[in-house]
């Protein structure tokens, strides 16, 4: 019997949430400049950095989010909809929590005196970012690997792409679909904002901010 005969799918309402690394890009481009791509010598110290920006996220993450994978700078996880619906400023406030771990580790990796180069110090410039939307998704199983597709992911993952930061500055911020804010109590959370795509629409939302006042 073959993987694929041995598929396995269900659905269901999700919240999906993607927490994304602002500048990682950029970040890398720089510890390879410094670094070189022969990592005979060992791995730089950016990547260990990231690493521990990304455990930050998904530690802050849980348990409210369930890890669905990793993708390159940010973390796609989801949660059953019936486990967050109503609880919307409890996950605003564990998402706040998950920030505020990444302001420390970033500080802690900028104050690290065992590794210097011109790459690293750039930690400073990196953010945090993140979309959460709610809809009906399909949990595939194939095998022994798990995939999460639908409609709604997809544009989950286009609201990475936004003109948010042209709008509110270099902060970081939650992007609550309205689809997501009404499921969670939160009609009226922060700051009216819409985005819209070629490919799903007009997408209206709410803007969040990560940081406590």
């Amino acid at each position: 019997m073959n993987a694929l005969s041995q598929s396995n799918s269900t659905s269901g309402q999700r919240y999906l949430l993607l927490a994304d690394i602002s500048g990682y890009t950029s970040f890398l481009a720089g510890v390879e400049e410094a670094h070189g791509v022969d990592f005979s010598g060992g791995i730089p110290a950016g990547y260990t950095v990231l690493g521990e920006l990304l455990n930050a996220v998904i530690e802050g993450v849980q348990p409210e989010f369930e890890v669905a994978k990793l993708e390159g700078d940010a973390v796609f996880a989801i949660a059953n909809a019936d486990a967050l619906d109503g609880r919307g400023e409890a996950v605003v406030r564990a998402l706040q929590g998950m920030y505020r771990a990444f302001v420390e580790r970033r500080f802690e990796a900028r104050s690290a005196r065992d590794h210097v180069c011109t790459a690293c110090p750039v930690v400073s410039n990196l953010d945090l970012k993140a979309v959460l939307h709610r809809g009906v998704v399909v949990t595939q199983t194939v095998g022994s690997h798990r995939d999460v597709v639908g409609p709604a992911v997809n544009v989950a993952h286009r609201l990475l792409k936004n003109t948010v930061h042209a709008r509110i500055g270099f902060r970081p911020y939650l992007f609550l679909t309205d689809v997501a804010a009404a499921g969670l109590g939160l009609p009226a959370a922060g700051l009216e904002h819409h985005e819209e795509y070629p490919d799903v629409g007009k997408i209206q939302g709410r803007v969040v901010d990560l940081v406590v006042s």
